[in-house]
């Protein structure tokens, strides 16, 4: 049943893609007939009857076939861009659907959230957590994605958002801007952490990177975190995340949009102090009063992403709360 399952929505991927080739070749040929009529025929003119390349003047030639030439290659160059596209969003959507449909999650009900505890940093929130409905730590086995790509190193999944993907590190913070969780070339890329990163033992602050995509995947619903309908639901402000070794839970006490700059990527903090200074700067940029205390005792973690404009940078940074080892 799988097979023919499989075999099914290749066969309509398949034609939903031809459709859309057809489609896009006739509205570009529609387009170029109506725009330039006169220097599609002149230059077709010019291209195939003897009988006018003799009778037209060299100067009236070469305009329409310069023009013609250029609207073809303009053409044949968008459809190429367009379909590139839709082939990598098409394997994107399906991949993300297959993650998902084998991930097995195993959720665990906790009531209240343990007490300040120094040895493992997981310090109480001033919320009321035991009104939340969706308190659960997430439990990804991540033996299979490993066996898919060995660098591997987390699952992340934000509430309220459809983000909720396999995270893969590399020894740069530039391979998986080009190329998606199978290591394929592509303007997609996937969800990555900096290079710095420690899943075994968690820095100070663990950072997180993907795109914004138009077709809101990868980190393309963070911008709704800047929205009052997503601020107004207190089950959305938690991110969850599971490695190798712990599930962990994650409270956001911060998001804002702001110029292009690496100050609030610093990983490591030489005092206590200036990890303090640090962390009040991230509070007081915050678009959004989320009522979270944070410490130096704290370790935090961020998500960064464009803005729908790709001029700016959208950053969330959220506390470590409750931790488990597996």
């Amino acid at each position: 049943m799988n097979i023919l399952r499989n075999f099914i929505i290749i066969i309509k991927s398949c034609i939903s893609f031809f459709k859309n080739i057809l489609y896009h070749f006739f509205l570009g040929l529609i387009t170029i007939i109506t725009i330039i009529p006169k220097y599609l025929i002149l230059g077709i003119q010019c291209l195939f009857s003897e009988k006018k390349q003799k009778e037209l003047k060299m100067e009236n030639k070469i305009i329409p076939i310069i023009i013609v030439t250029l609207s073809i290659t303009t053409y044949l160059i968008s459809i190429f861009i367009i379909s590139r596209w839709y082939v990598q969003n098409e394997r994107n959507k399906k991949f993300t659907k297959s993650l998902n449909e084998l991930t097995e999650i195993v959720a665990k009900k906790e009531e209240t959230i343990p007490e300040q505890n120094q040895e493992t940093s997981t310090p109480t929130t001033n919320q009321n957590t035991n009104q939340l409905s969706d308190f659960n730590f997430l439990n990804v086995n991540l033996t299979p994605y490993i066996n898919k790509n060995s660098e591997t190193v987390a699952w992340l999944k934000v509430n309220g958002t459809n983000i909720n993907y396999p995270v893969v590190q590399h020894k740069d913070n530039n391979y998986y801007l080009e190329h998606d969780f199978y290591k394929r070339k592509t303007n997609i890329g996937w969800v990555f952490a900096d290079y710095r990163d420690n899943f075994e033992d968690f820095n100070n602050n663990t950072i997180i990177y993907a795109h914004n995509l138009v077709n809101r995947t990868m980190f393309g619903q963070i911008p709704y975190l800047l929205k009052s309908s997503w601020q107004s639901n207190p089950n959305n402000y938690y991110i969850k995340l599971s490695t190798k070794t712990t599930n962990s839970i994650w409270q956001i006490f911060s998001v804002y949009k702001s110029n292009p700059t690496t100050n609030y990527l610093q990983s490591k903090f030489n005092s206590k102090e200036t990890y303090k200074k640090f962390i009040n700067d991230l509070k007081n940029k915050s678009s959004f009063d989320f009522k979270t205390t944070v410490s130096e005792n704290d370790k935090i973690i961020t998500l960064s992403t464009c803005d729908d404009t790709g001029t700016k940078r959208i950053a969330v940074h959220a506390k470590l709360i409750k931790i488990e080892n597996k």
